[in-house]
């Protein structure tokens, strides 16, 4: 069984590893599992670091891990595009998977990067929903997806009606903070505010990005992203380590490049 205690991340703050920090439920929804068709990768947890699923009750859990479908996708493949019909929640049990989307140029635009245990849900509750953007994997990725029909069974739980309204809100501020970003006209905080962002949101002060997404994330060229990223290297507030790894060194010092702007 994973382990239940918070782990705390590089920023200071703390995250609930699993949603049973009660030792009790956690042996109950392990027994729920035994003998289910399950796949190895998340041992039958899918939804233990699931937000949208916290506080379910246990055989509401179990059910839904019983009708779960897991697959691995390698680098590069689509886990769907733009345009196709939404017709479950994706966990992403490992890897890193951006949203984008193409213009009539063919140029592209990065919507956001999800990495381990985010979720992709957006329109599931809508009659007829498509998906406004495709999936790309940028590494091996590994997936649990839940049915809609499956889900929507047991949303009716007041618990899983909450998330819903908590994880919402939340998707809301994040737009919003998007928007800001990309509404910052010069490039060094725009750069600067997107390394924020990107950090702020990983359990590491490392980033894993290549620098045309990093430049399609920003909506800047790509010769552009590289010179600010050699000034920021410069100033001693960032080290590029390989071909698409950066590593944050003065969160302070790129925070206020940002809100200086």
């Amino acid at each position: 069984m994973k382990d239940t205690k918070k782990a705390v991340h590089a920023n200071g703050q703390t995250k609930n590893k699993g949603i049973y920090q009660n030792q009790t439920k956690a042996e109950e929804l392990k027994r729920g599992i035994i003998g289910l068709n399950i796949c190895e990768e998340c041992g039958g947890f899918c939804t233990e670091y699931v937000p949208l699923m916290e506080g379910l009750p246990v055989n509401a859990q179990v059910s839904l891990m019983e009708h779960s479908l897991h697959e691995t996708l390698k680098k590069g493949s689509f886990l769907f595009r733009e345009g196709e019909a939404v017709e479950s929640i994706t966990i992403i049990r490992k890897g890193r998977i951006k949203l984008c989307r193409y213009d009539s140029l063919g140029r592209e635009q990065i919507i956001t990067i999800l990495a381990d245990h985010d979720i992709i849900w957006e329109g599931m509750f809508l009659d007829g929903s498509i998906y406004p953007y495709s999936a790309v994997c940028l590494t091996n990725a590994s997936i649990c997806q839940i049915h809609r029909d499956d889900f929507i069974k047991v949303v009716n739980d007041p618990t899983a009606a909450m998330n819903i309204i908590i994880l919402l809100s939340k998707k809301l501020h994040d737009a919003n903070e998007r928007n800001m970003l990309l509404s910052t006209k010069d490039p060094m905080a725009r750069l600067a505010g997107f390394l924020m962002y990107r950090v702020d949101r990983s359990v590491e002060d490392d980033i894993v990005l290549k620098l045309d997404d990093i430049a399609a994330s920003v909506s800047l060229r790509m010769e552009t992203v590289s010179r600010k990223l050699r000034e920021m290297e410069k100033m001693g507030l960032i080290e590029r380590r390989g071909h698409a790894r950066i590593k944050v060194l003065d969160r302070d010092a790129l925070r206020e490049i940002y809100i200086s702007q």
